[in-house]
């Protein structure tokens, strides 16, 4: 059997330019140009000056995707997977190499795209379902579940203008997701809605993929790639560096970002920062799997003795909620004094204990009762969390989904 999608050779450029407004007298910014030609129009102004570089965005891509595979594709900012999912819809071209498709596609790009503000929700649907390829009488066998999926049946006849904007997304993901595509190509779907209707989002696609249609899917949240995809393509720097099992893919991801935000070493007078590092079996890594436990890592430097020291971490979701803060000498208070040295301090977060999903770590460092010794600076990691291999989640729809994960057992008898 063919595959559904070959990928052969692209390579995408783009041509970038830079320009200025220059006179006779010499180069000057466009802004000081456009002024002066406005007060002196007589004074010759010679025009626009370019200058154009050719920029590589995807770099000789080549792989297949066969029929009824989820692929997961995944890599930092820039890396190029947004231009490979416009050319695999069509919206642009590769400058070399060829795409062949095989099968209707139906794209998540640009959700709400073909929406007119103001039709109601009800002419929406059916502009929006036309311009996604669908046919009037398809569109209205669809309809009711579109509208019930999207959850705005009371305010289907009014203006789309006047929808919320959860509203908004949650109808033009409901259209999209409804037009049963051979090929669904969905980017970053998750940052529609709210938790609830993401839960549905994923539910929709993996239903997608049971139906033996094919799923390429983008996104930052790697619980949700490793929950749908079965397949893994890692781009860095418009290059694919590894395609195979989603777990060996982000495996290869989470030992080639090795990010530290901020920049180090943050100096003030009372403490120096070297280092904050999240370690899971020894590897300092933003992916981290809730199977086994991690390490929180602080290296810094004390110039001079510390009293009342409250020093530690804040660790938040992904909305900004603390699910944890701890300081050194919550339960040793002997760590409220430091002398001057060079200090390493750890603290485990044991397996099973939180939610898969995003948070961030942030440092904290005052004397009680007076000051924040890193007052201006922000020392802040961010981990992507899966959910334990071993934890019965009962599918990939959980709509209460909780924080906190309880690592305990129920005991179950019956009674006679």
């Amino acid at each position: 059997m063919e595959p559904v999608i070959e990928i052969r050779k692209v390579t995408k450029k783009y041509q970038i330019s830079t320009s200025r407004g220059y006179y006779s007298n010499g180069p000057k910014r466009l802004t000081e140009s456009m002024s002066n030609v406005l007060s002196h129009p007589i004074r010759t102004f010679k025009g626009i000056r370019g200058t154009h570089e050719s920029f590589c965005a995807l770099d000789d891509i080549s792989f297949n995707v066969e029929k009824g595979e989820m692929v997961g594709i995944i890599g930092r900012n820039g890396a190029g997977k947004s231009t490979l999912l416009k050319i695999l819809s069509e919206i642009t071209y590769p400058t070399q190499g060829e795409v062949i498709l095989r099968g209707r596609v139906g794209s998540l790009l640009e959700v709400g795209t073909g929406f007119h503000p103001d039709l109601t929700g009800r002419e929406n649907v059916y502009l929006n379902g036309a311009i996604l390829g669908m046919k009037k009488k398809e569109i209205d066998h669809k309809f009711d579940n579109i509208v019930k999926f999207a959850e705005v049946e009371k305010f289907l006849d009014t203006p789309i203008k006047r929808f919320s904007s959860g509203m908004y997304l949650r109808l033009a993901f409901s259209v999209a997701a409804h037009l049963d595509p051979d090929i669904l190509i969905a980017d970053e779907v998750l940052a529609v809605g709210d938790q609830q209707f993401q839960n549905k989002c994923l539910g929709k696609m993996r239903e997608v993929s049971q139906d033996g249609r094919t799923v390429i899917f983008v996104s930052h949240d790697m619980h949700a790639i490793k929950s749908l995809c079965d397949t893994g393509v890692l781009l860095k720097s418009g290059r694919m560096i590894k395609k195979g099992p989603v777990d060996d893919v982000m495996e290869e991801y989470a030992l080639s970002v090795q990010v530290q935000e901020g920049n180090y070493p943050v100096e003030t007078s009372n403490i120096t920062i070297d280092a904050m590092q999240v370690l899971q079996h020894d590897i300092d890594t933003n992916l981290l799997d809730g199977s086994y436990p991690f390490n929180i890592v602080l290296r810094f430097r004390v110039p001079q003795s510390i009293e009342r020291l409250r020093m530690g971490v804040f660790l938040n979701n992904a909305m900004g909620d603390m699910m944890i803060r701890s300081y050194f000498s919550d339960w040793e208070t002997r760590f409220e004094h430091l002398d001057p040295g060079t200090y390493e301090a750890r603290l485990e977060i044991p397996e099973r204990l939180l939610a898969a999903g995003n948070y961030s770590i942030i440092l904290s460092a005052k004397m009680q009762g007076t000051m924040d010794m890193i007052a201006g600076h922000r020392v802040e990691r961010s981990i992507s969390l899966s959910a334990p291999a071993d934890l019965n989640t009962g599918g990939v729809i959980d709509p209460l989904k909780a924080q906190i994960l309880l690592n305990r057992r129920w005991d179950i008898l019956k009674q006679e």
